[in-house]
């Protein structure tokens, strides 16, 4: 196998630094846009999820390490899960620094990993010579399908000129783990978790191939173990992929891996205690199991998948048959992680993480498209009569080869083009969640300093959410999943609000131990009620149309 090389690094490293720039570049433009009045939250896409990594920061920022779920008023123990950004929150206290900035910094620095991980896998996967091109291109071809495509979810809106497809938008805009770039935009701990699961499978093949390094099995068994502290649900394509490419290899070479399966049962053993902590400090938990069920990340119809992959798919195909014909070494593993999720995205076994199961197949789908590319169309284009009909009037086949290369690649990149110019256009337009307004930042910020953490805002949906992001106190809803029973804390933070004259806001205030109700623009158009006329509430801030009211008591002075 070709070693990579020294050049090779210095090429991947200028790419890298290319999909960081681009991929920083809406977070840029969202602070460098912000009006006098407006402040940018920090995030561009899926804010939800990022406010409640923010707001397990801010658990680890007062020194706690049992995670709480802050976007919900019901009491609950704590348990030792999350404990990524919790650490991080603890990182944050520790080097003085704001956990939103300590965030970015995770980002990017977990980003640098996974990209480095991406180019030293398929320096694993890709030999020094397949069917005339040599390793580096080879690899270079697989490292931008890999940091770049997407799907043909552009074409969709081009030809339908709808943002849905069977009332689904199209995955290249909403599915963050199906692509490298769509990861390396948005969360630190997706990167980690991809980086490692590249890195656990990588060192697994060597392991069942007998050409394990020193440190093949311990960082398998380190990586594995990590897993399971932030995704947990990934061991099973994992460990599923290196048991089925094991027996695989077993009927190929016929001969028995008894030591090699003794060290994979040993990797797939070691993380059992960290999942089975997991499951029954969740499960114990009624609002952690409430949280869970919430949690459906259900797999869309299979033409989603794949119009989600598109062309890099269509030469994936090509490349695996090729690769399953030749029983091609070590290619032939990759095809089986692939054949492995495919059943998973849709069984029933894991059924409220099907879609989770995709986790970092983009990266082996971009080497056998790399492989599909190189080995079944460029040699059919140059063995083409269109080529020798063009070298004949001086066009050399070379040329020709070479530009459909590139065309391909360029062909599975619209869309992330279309969503990298989306989120820089919704920055830079202001685009409503991406903003709070200053009063708003300040009445945060005076809960910050005059309530208790476990005090209980009411407010809306979008405030809820930013609260415990930016100080780490406790709201009454704000998050799709981790806010619990949702459709009814939705109806019930609607009605109070409205100016319905027969709803009971005392009752409801009381019922969930809410201590201060938030009222600004936002709650303001969602009804009529003013605050300010109800005797059970005292205005404790106003600034600018902003009020925070404290709920009166019996025992409040």
């Amino acid at each position: 196998m070709e070693r990579v090389t020294r050049r090779e690094w210095v090429w991947a490293a200028a790419v890298a630094a290319l999909t960081l720039a681009l991929s920083s570049l809406p977070y840029a433009v969202g602070y460098l846009a912000q009006p006098p009045d407006r402040s940018f939250i920090g995030a561009v896409y899926d804010w939800e999820d990022t406010y409640s990594h923010l707001a397990k920061m801010q658990q680890g920022v007062r020194g706690d390490w049992e995670y709480r779920i802050l976007f919900t008023p019901e009491e609950h123990p704590g348990a030792y899960i999350n404990t990524f950004y919790i650490a991080l929150g603890h990182l944050s206290r520790t080097l003085g620094l704001p956990p939103l900035l300590v965030y970015h910094l995770a980002r990017l620095v977990c980003a640098v990993l996974l990209l480095a991980t991406v180019y030293g896998f398929i320096g694993v996967f890709i030999p020094a010579d397949r069917g005339g091109y040599g390793g580096s291109p080879l690899r270079r071809v697989a490292y931008l399908l890999a940091c770049l495509s997407s799907g043909l979810g552009w074409l969709v809106l081009l030809l339908t000129r709808s943002y849905t497809l069977g009332g689904i938008t199209p995955t290249d805009f909403w599915f963050i783990e199906m692509y490298t770039f769509f990861t390396v935009l948005t969360f630190p701990h997706t990167c980690l978790a991809q980086a490692l699961h590249l890195l656990a499978f990588a060192a697994g093949v060597r392991l069942l191939r007998e050409q394990g390094r020193r440190l093949d099995w311990p960082g398998a068994a380190l990586a594995g173990l990590t897993l399971a502290v932030i995704h947990p649900y990934v061991l099973l394509p994992l460990y599923a992929s290196l048991g089925l490419y094991a027996l695989v290899h077993r009927l190929r070479h016929r001969a028995p891996p008894w030591r090699r399966l003794a060290g994979l049962l040993g990797l797939a053993l070691l993380p059992l205690p960290v999942v089975a902590y997991s499951y029954q400090a969740i499960s114990s938990n009624p609002v952690f199991s409430a949280w869970q069920a919430q949690s459906y990340t259900l797999s869309p119809p299979p033409v989603h998948y794949l119009l989600g992959y598109g062309v890099v798919l269509a030469l994936a195909i090509w490349g695996g048959v090729r690769v399953v014909w030749e029983w091609a070494e070590p290619e032939m593993a990759l095809v089986v992680w692939t054949l492995v999720v495919a059943p998973l995205l849709y069984a029933p076994l894991v059924f409220h993480l099907q879609r989770r199961m995709i986790d970092g197949l983009h990266v082996p789908l971009a080497i056998l498209a790399a492989l599909g590319l190189t080995q079944g169309l460029l040699p059919a284009v140059r063995r083409s009569r269109l080529a020798g009909w063009l070298a004949r009037r001086g066009y050399p086949r070379p040329r020709l080869v070479a530009l459909t290369g590139w065309l391909v690649v360029a062909f599975s990149t619209p869309s992330t083009w279309y969503l990298l110019a989306s989120l820089i256009l919704a920055a830079a337009g202001g685009y409503g969640p991406l903003y709070h307004s200053r009063a708003e930042v300040e009445a945060v910020h005076w809960l910050g300093e005059h309530s208790s953490p476990s005090d209980t805002v009411l407010c809306s949906y979008e405030i809820c959410g930013y609260i415990p992001a930016r100080i780490g106190q406790r709201t009454f809803w704000g998050h799709w999943a981790e806010s619990i029973h949702l459709p009814q804390k939705q109806a019930a933070a609607q009605a109070f609000y409205s100016d319905l004259v027969t709803f009971d806001r005392a009752g409801m205030l009381a019922h969930y131990n809410i201590v201060y109700v938030f009222h600004g623009p936002r709650e303001q158009r969602m009804g009529n009620f003013d605050p300010a006329t109800a005797p059970y509430l005292k205005a404790a801030f106003q600034q600018d149309g902003v009020a925070i009211y404290r709920v009166l008591s019996e025992e409040t002075p």
